[in-house]
């Protein structure tokens, strides 16, 4: 059968992992193909997010080629990392570059947060604290309360293929309160998908993943409806 019959996701991705394209083509519904463009990406702080975002736009041309009915740039804090209205900035920027309709992994983050009338929010990480404290700050600017976000405090883009969800669960465990309505564990970088489910029964709330909420707002942009994966937000689709 024709490859992506249904619809072709071009996703921009950096360089150093494998887990989006891994949780793409394991959760993605029958006829929807993912099609990635790799970038450079060197450190994970405000200066190597930025420029990663940047190189955005040009990985968008190569990709474009290829004929995606829609592209993701598929970074959580490089396409928020310069503040409220950047993620706009960059989808204007790499639609006139490609031609193509765009969103981007933090543009679906608060899409699937308003989706679960999300409010209260706890945050887990690899990142560093001052990389935590620029994704704290757009999502309070964009609406929502940030009542923790802690992290593992990486900057080298390497370690995010290296870390699983037997370091994020803990992480995300001990910071439950009972305020939080909702559990963000933020990064396209790490593979948790698969432990969401799990999640959700054990800490009695939804939990969200950055690829999770990007494959999801891009089948929702698609128009399709469907997909195998777990855990409160498919249910909105």
């Amino acid at each position: 059968m024709y490859f992506g019959w249904r619809a072709k996701i071009g996703v921009i991705t950096p360089a150093n992992g494998t887990a989006m394209e891994m949780e793409f083509h394991q959760y993605a519904p029958d006829g929807v193909a993912t099609m990635t463009q790799r970038i450079l990406f060197e450190k994970v702080d405000r200066e190597g997010l930025s420029a990663l975002a940047e190189r955005s736009v040009e990985a968008a041309k190569i990709l474009a080629s290829a004929k995606p009915d829609l592209l993701l740039f598929g970074c959580t804090t490089g396409s928020l990392i310069n503040g409220l209205g950047y993620d706009q900035k960059l989808i204007k920027q790499i639609e006139e570059a490609s031609g193509i309709p765009t969103i981007t992994t933090s543009t679906a983050l608060t899409a699937a947060l308003r989706a679960l009338d999300a409010k209260r929010l706890l945050i887990s990480t690899p990142y560093s604290d001052s990389v935590n404290q620029a994704e704290k700050q757009f999502l309070e600017d964009s609406g929502f309360e940030v009542l923790d976000i802690q992290g593992l405090g990486y900057t080298d883009p390497n370690c995010m293929p290296r870390t699983t969800v037997t370091e994020m669960y803990p992480l995300t465990k001990r910071m439950l309160v009972p305020e939080a309505d909702t559990v963000f564990i933020s990064c396209t970088g790490i593979n948790v998908m698969d432990g969401i489910q799990a999640m959700e029964k054990d800490f009695g709330r939804p939990v969200i993943t950055s690829n999770q909420v990007s494959l999801w707002y891009a089948l929702k942009t698609l128009g399709i409806c469907e997909t195998t994966a777990q855990g409160s937000l498919f249910r909105l689709l």
